[in-house]
């Protein structure tokens, strides 16, 4: 397509000049990325690097089509998306084979279904789509089990190129019906519409969708324009250009200060923050500095990126963006328990594989002279790979939900689902209200009555200590409020980004409620991972057990279950899935360091010794026998998840629990 010829504001060649300072400023990008992901506790916001390279890529794509239509008067569009998968399929769908190959061999059957899903949207340059629509947030825990989440950004800009060349287009079009007012000025009114707008869209969903503040393209469309802008503004040729010269000094600055705030972003940033926001403008307004003091003339910083490493990590960093991703994950899964050492080697790995890929694979086929003379052949060939991709990945789902359905696969999916029958009864309304909901069990009998109150962690020893009592006519009520700790203090709780009010409006409530009851027996109890302090977990285990000693005879206080630093079910799910050679890295147990929770156990034991009635009942022991904490126990699973007992072990272990009950009433409590 064509439009008349206008003023050439831009250059008479078509194609854009080399700038070293650009590959050295997206090695600063990969860096502060890979940097981030691997866990590098000062970077915890290098996942800005990825709107560092929005900004870029709104830049050079600008460029490379102004430069074409002021040249040339049109955009020949099958060359321009011919250089796009030209550019970037190579090394994208030899990551995913191969990271998909290796999954398959590596991964649970149920893990390989979602890994599987989200693959087939990665072939067709959607997954921001999936993501978004999976309601994955980005910095969920959630988040790091798919393989191939960092795509997203690889759509949104994907989704970039299929759409700006007809926005540009466009632009010259209206320029040539305002041929007084040229082109640069009509480019400059439009892009900044686009950047206003999209801004704003962004910091609107960012607050009211924020899935889709982050992932979709029309809210990052901003810093595409950013990067547009600085283009049409820069590189204006003649006009202008003495003005600029003579601000070298200031555009050095500016760029220094560009670099500054990426890597202050990088550092101060972090996952906690509503992002992007208004955050996000912070980073790419310092890409966009960098870009822009490189423009005309070189300076001190441009030098600094243009030096060999630079450009070599650089040249390297889309493929290092494909890979690090997948190896940091699959890494932990050879190596779940892995160090500093561990993740350094895993960097190393996939860097490793970046340039085996750039070299052996991208540049080879880059470089090929069949495709420049084919490029309708090429780009064909390239949708037809993208379509056997997508069905090669439904296959892969279709065979992992086949595999995951069957033998002892099975049995791991389905022990995440062995709860105490008190979920199913409604007893706990989590985080939906504060209402206390009372379940009740041999109602006929309140002169012997036991109660249960805590959170989840204590609730899943129901089944266990709740069978002996039944059994001997007692009433047994239950008080539960998942992730609501029987401490009386106030708690942020991550899941849903704010202070659990709900928990604290239930807890008073409930130990209102409780006072009138008269239980005989009282169970209690919380995780010990709650975000208090030792003075805290002290003071507030206090209040509380001062009310639970007046309201009844006895009181057992139940220290949180230790955690294992994997899933227990999903490890064993691996461990039976992979070959022979290779199940051996998956111990599925666990031993925690002496002083594990010590300091809440500490507080739990002396808020007990002020009460004669009030017992700490310490059943870790049970589940971590000789201090191992393992998955499997005599053929049987132990947790339901990652910190969570089985409903079924517990009440299979009633009899020691009871033993241990006895101990501890009979004053031979060894855990104080």
């Amino acid at each position: 397509m064509t439009v008349h010829k206008n003023q050439n504001y831009f250059g008479e060649t078509k194609h854009l000049a080399f700038r070293p300072d650009i590959e050295g400023l997206r090695a600063v990008a990969i860096l502060v990325v890979v940097a981030c992901h691997a866990g590098v506790p000062w970077l915890n916001g290098g996942f800005i690097g990825v709107d560092v390279f929005f900004v870029l890529s709104g830049y050079l794509i600008t460029g490379l089509l102004v430069k074409e239509l002021s040249a040339t008067s049109r955009i020949d569009f099958l060359d321009f998306y011919f250089r796009r998968l030209k550019r970037l399929l190579p090394g994208l769908l030899t990551m995913m084979v191969f990271s998909s190959l290796f999954s398959a061999v590596m991964l649970a059957p149920y893990e390989q279904v979602n890994q599987a899903l989200s693959s087939s949207s990665v072939y067709f340059w959607v997954s921001n789509l999936f993501f978004s629509l999976m309601e994955l947030d980005y910095f969920s825990p959630q988040a790091e089990s798919f393989l191939f989440l960092h795509t997203w950004s690889l759509s949104v800009e994907e989704q970039f190129y299929l759409v700006w060349p007809i926005f540009i287009l466009g632009l010259f079009s209206i320029a040539r019906k305002n041929i007084d007012r040229g082109a640069e000025k009509v480019l400059v009114a439009y892009l900044g519409l686009v950047f206003v707008c999209s801004l704003l869209l962004c910091l609107y969903l960012s607050y009211t969708q924020p899935l889709w503040g982050f992932f979709m393209m029309p809210s990052r469309g901003w810093q595409f324009a950013m990067g547009g802008l600085l283009f049409v503004v820069g590189n204006r040729s003649g006009k202008g250009r003495q003005d600029k010269t003579a601000s070298l000094a200031r555009m050095q600055w500016a760029g220094w200060a560009g670099l500054l705030i990426i890597l202050g972003s990088a550092m101060l940033f972090s996952e906690d923050m509503v992002y992007p926001s208004f955050w996000a403008i912070f980073p790419s307004l310092g890409g966009a500095l960098v870009i822009l003091s490189g423009i005309h003339q070189p300076s001190s910083l441009q030098q600094m990126l243009a030096n060999k490493p630079m450009q070599f990590i650089g040249k390297v960093s889309y493929s290092w963006y494909l890979w690090h991703w997948p190896v940091l994950l699959l890494g932990n899964i050879l190596f779940p328990l892995a160090g500093v050492a561990g993740k350094v080697l895993m960097v190393l790995v996939s860097f490793g594989l970046a340039v085996l890929t750039l070299f052996s694979i991208e540049l080879p086929l880059r470089n090929r002279p069949l495709f420049a003379r084919r490029p309708a052949l090429t780009v064909s060939f390239s949708i037809g790979l993208m379509i056997a991709g997508y069905f090669g990945a439904s296959v892969w789902e279709q065979k992992a939900k086949v595999w995951a359905n069957s033998g002892d696969q099975l049995r791991y999916q389905l022990v995440r689902k062995d709860l105490p029958t008190i979920y199913s009864m409604g007893c706990d309304d989590w985080i939906n209200s504060a209402e206390v909901k009372i379940c009740s069990f041999n109602a006929d009998n309140p002169a012997k009555r036991a109660l249960f109150i805590g959170d989840s962690i204590v609730m899943q020893w129901f089944p266990g200590l709740a069978k002996p009592l039944l059994a001997d006519g007692w009433q047994v009520l239950v008080l539960t409020k998942s992730g609501c700790p029987m401490v009386d203090e106030p708690i942020y709780y991550d899941h849903i980004g704010q202070e659990y009010t709900v928990c604290s409006i239930w807890r008073r409530t409930a130990l209102d409620q409780m006072m009138s009851l008269q239980p005989k027996v009282i169970f209690t109890g919380s995780a010990s991972d709650y975000a208090y302090s030792p003075g805290q977990w002290l003071e507030g285990s206090r209040r509380v057990v001062d009310i639970l000693s007046d309201a009844a005879n006895q009181v057992f206080v139940i220290p949180g279950t230790y955690r294992l630093p994997f899933d227990g079910p999903l490890c064993l799910a691996r461990q039976e899935w992979q070959p022979d050679m290779l199940s051996g890295i998956n111990h599925c147990a666990w031993s925690p360091a002496e002083d594990q929770d010590k300091h809440v156990l500490l507080a739990l034991s002396e808020v007990a010794n002020a009460h004669s009635n009030v017992n700490v009942l310490d059943l870790n022991p049970l589940i971590c026998p000789k201090g191992v904490c393992a998955s499997m126990i005599d053929e049987e699973i132990v947790y339901r998840d990652f910190q969570h007992v089985a409903a079924s072990f517990v009440e299979q272990n009633s009899g020691q629990l009871s033993a241990l009950i006895k101990e501890v009433s009979e004053g031979t409590d060894t855990v104080r």
